[in-house]
């Protein structure tokens, strides 16, 4: 089931089945001339669009929550019968596909991180092409200046969020991971990059302890005016503000070609890395964020074959809870995830994504190699940790792995009573994804 059912330039919705990726939209939309953004992931051209929104997954483009971009869907349920809204049910295909909220109580969300039924179709809210798009990097000046710099990024957001997708607050260490290889061969008798090897590689590669990343989408006025908004904002606590678009990117790329092969080759690699991150602002699917994967572990492929880290030996755990936009619980969160990363040996790489003005999504990916039975305790071990340290501090997870259910769910509750009479109602035998996002016991039985 991987087709495009229809697109509609008009509305600008797409409706889609599970099957179809990043790269399968990017590339229909490219032989039609669509000028319309992929809700593009860090995932890779290969994630299903499906898949990613019923997970409540977010992207960097301007629809950055890609379940609030879902407008309608149909599911296969247990028994057989066919889901779709009231609207659909009374012969109104179109409304349906263009009010999200339909009329009645609203059901369709008991599909995102849900096991009550199979997605067959979603029609998802499609961004258009602006005609510019201009990304910026700051690099804050010290560890000190981390709580103006959430006060600087929330209060940009309020002047502008609508014309933004999301901005990104990124510590050194995951900077690191993106423009430079994990540097193994220079220490030795510990199992963790140490603080003097990590000051020594941030200083040459010119990476701040903190870097602020995001994009702006309009026209050249007023993306002028943003900018001069984001340099005012940002002054005071920044060592450099650099902003980039296409052009400049192609501009110096095409400079640097016609130096000697083995020269400036650090800059020129650093190019090439930014203008593929450059494409994800675009709406392209590309894979720049799944190196990170491989930072520690697994065999990457060779250029030009598609990664994929659950086949390539790569040892990953992700740690993604939210985090208020409040400079004090920012400190209190960053303080946390070191402390409890570094007593399981595990570096902490830290980002902190904005999904408005009130909230940030933070990604920690624990890594280790998953043939060292130490380093997968540990991994294991400080994901224990972050999840109990994190509730207690306010900071809980928007999705877990199937591994953790037990973590987020009380049988207790009213909510998980509730999701549990649904499933009873809806799938009395557990057919569908027995104990996810749900209770059952060891036979798959729910437990009601």
């Amino acid at each position: 089931m991987d087709k495009i059912i229809s697109f509609d330039d008009e509305l600008d919705i797409v409706t889609v089945q599970p099957g179809v990726t990043q790269k399968k939209l990017y590339e229909y939309l490219k032989e039609r001339n669509l000028n319309y953004l992929v809700p593009v992931t860090g995932a890779g051209p290969d994630c299903s669009l499906i898949g990613n929104a019923i997970e409540k997954g977010y992207g960097i483009t301007p629809h950055a929550d890609h379940f609030g971009a879902v407008m309608s869907l149909e599911a296969v349920l247990p028994d057989g019968s066919v889901y779709h809204s009231a609207f659909t049910e009374n012969r109104c295909e179109i409304t349906d596909k263009i009010f999200k909220w339909g009329i009645g109580p609203y059901l369709d969300g008991i599909f995102a991180q849900g096991n009550f039924g199979i997605i067959t179709e979603m029609t998802i809210a499609m961004a258009t092409v602006q005609e510019s798009v201009e990304g910026f990097l700051i690099s804050i000046k010290s560890d000190d200046n981390l709580e103006q710099a959430v006060t600087a990024i929330q209060k940009t957001l309020k002047q502008y969020g609508n014309l933004m997708g999301s901005i990104n607050l990124m510590n050194r260490l995951r900077m690191m991971s993106m423009f430079t290889k994990y540097p193994k061969d220079k220490f030795e008798n510990q199992t963790i990059i140490p603080d003097e090897l990590v000051d020594s590689i941030c200083q040459k590669a010119k990476i701040g302890v903190w870097t602020v990343g995001g994009m702006i989408y309009g026209n050249k006025k007023i993306i002028k005016e943003v900018k001069k908004t984001i340099r005012q904002n940002f002054k005071p606590i920044s060592n450099r503000t650099v902003f980039f678009n296409r052009k400049k990117i192609n501009l110096l790329q095409k400079i640097f070609s016609i130096t000697p092969r083995n020269s400036f080759v650090n800059i020129k690699d650093q190019l090439a890395k930014l203008s593929e991150a450059f494409k994800c602002i675009e709406g392209i699917p590309t894979e720049v964020a799944l190196p990170l994967c491989y930072w520690k572990s697994g065999t990457c492929p060779p250029k030009g074959q598609p990664m994929n880290p659950a086949v390539d030996n790569c040892g990953l755990l992700w740690y993604s809870p939210l985090v208020p936009m409040k400079p004090d619980k920012v400190r209190e969160y960053v303080d946390m995830v070191k402390k409890e990363c570094l007593a399981n040996n595990i570096e902490p790489l830290i980002t902190l994504t904005s999904l408005s003005h009130r909230c940030f999504d933070s990604t920690v990916p624990i890594l280790f190699d998953p043939h060292s039975s130490d380093e997968v305790n540990n991994a294991r071990q400080c994901y224990d940790s972050l999840f109990e340290k994190g509730r207690d501090r306010q900071f809980h997870p928007y999705r877990v792995g199937i591994d953790h259910m037990d973590k987020i769910i009380n049988k207790d509750s009213t909510y998980w009573k509730i999701v549990q009479s649904v499933k009873k109602n809806l799938d009395p035998n557990n057919i569908l994804a027995p104990g996810r996002y749900n209770i059952a016991n060891q036979k798959g039985e729910v437990k009601l």
